[in-house]
């Protein structure tokens, strides 16, 4: 079996960086035809046709080249930072905590304030920030390339331990403009007279697909985004009702968005995943607290009695 080469590894991301081979040697400071021939052998490697080749034209990256980068791009840019990394342990001269976490998350308000009471506490600690799609995160803890991750769980991966923080539920997020927006909570019955935005691609997805299936709920969904966020901010333009996790409608102002509770309960676990085969420094625990503590302390939208949830639904 051929082996895959960094230098090859270079050249078909700089030609996915830049689009073309022209660009890409420049960048390199390469040869076209010496970065033809690195990206015929990485080809070769992994048996794949990586680019559509338009002569004169840009380069078109193939089903399979998106997907392969998508899968080695967090390699590719932890590599780029064994310089950096090299320097600091050289010099002592800081510590690095690397975080990852789904978007939701890492543009919560919880969040925000608990990154800022860390740095009050610990300024010598370098934070760096990672936003990752809820099925890479975990290939990222497992890899080495972030040292605390945050996401919905369960983990699945059994190299990873998982650190409960908060157990909730999604809620539905709209404009204060919407018709639903006076409702103390939305129902089921509700569904059927609005535009539906769900998150796609994600286990939130299969969380909230599973509650709407087996109430029998004829739904349509007429919009889809692969962030909760992206679905909240369609919410608050009035393009219609969001099932979310709670986190994301944090990441707007009250007079945009309108969160209101969902029945039936969508319920949701979020924590930490950390690698189980390596000791937890105290920094990491320091701000996995923190964490802990602000979500604790985030305000939901308080969930009605199942007689006045099944009061509302009889009258939608």
């Amino acid at each position: 079996m051929l082996q895959v080469k960094l230098r090859q590894l270079r050249a078909y991301q700089a030609i996915m960086s830049t689009g073309s081979l022209s660009a890409a040697a420049e960048k390199l400071h390469l040869s076209q035809p010496a970065l033809s021939k690195q990206l015929a052998a990485l080809e070769a490697a992994v048996n794949l046709r990586l680019f559509h080749r338009r002569s004169g034209g840009p380069m078109v990256p193939t089903r399979e080249g998106i997907q392969l980068y998508k899968e080695i791009e967090g390699t590719l840019a932890g590599i780029a930072m064994i310089p950096q990394l090299a320097r600091d342990i050289g010099q002592f001269s800081s510590t690095r905590l690397r975080l990852a976490a789904t978007p939701p998350l890492i543009n919560s308000r919880p969040l925000m304030r608990a990154l800022g009471a860390f740095r009050e506490q610990n300024p010598w600690v370098t934070l760096v920030l990672e936003s990752r799609h809820r099925l890479d995160i975990e290939t990222w803890i497992v890899s080495h390339q972030a040292d605390v991750g945050l996401a919905l769980l369960p983990a699945t991966n059994p190299l990873l331990t998982a650190i409960p923080f908060i157990r909730t539920r999604a809620v539905a997020a709209l404009s204060p403009g919407h018709p639903l927006a006076e409702k103390p909570h939305i129902t089921l019955a509700d569904l059927k007279d609005t535009a539906l935005i769900l998150p796609s691609r994600q286990p939130l997805r299969d969380k909230i697909d599973a509650v709407l299936n087996d109430a029998g709920s004829q739904r349509i969904v007429e919009m889809e985004a692969s962030s909760a966020i992206t679905c909240c901010r369609m919410a608050s333009e009035g393009l219609g009702l969001s099932l979310c996790d709670p986190f994301s409608p944090t990441a707007f102002a009250p007079s945009q968005v309108t969160v209101r509770a969902f029945v039936p309960a969508i319920e949701l676990s979020y924590g930490a995943l950390i690698r189980n085969d390596l000791e937890r420094g105290q920094i990491a625990d320091r701000l996995i607290g923190l964490v802990q503590e602000q979500l604790s302390a985030m305000p939901f939208p308080p969930v009605p009695s199942p007689v006045a949830a099944t009061a509302g639904a009889d009258q939608g």
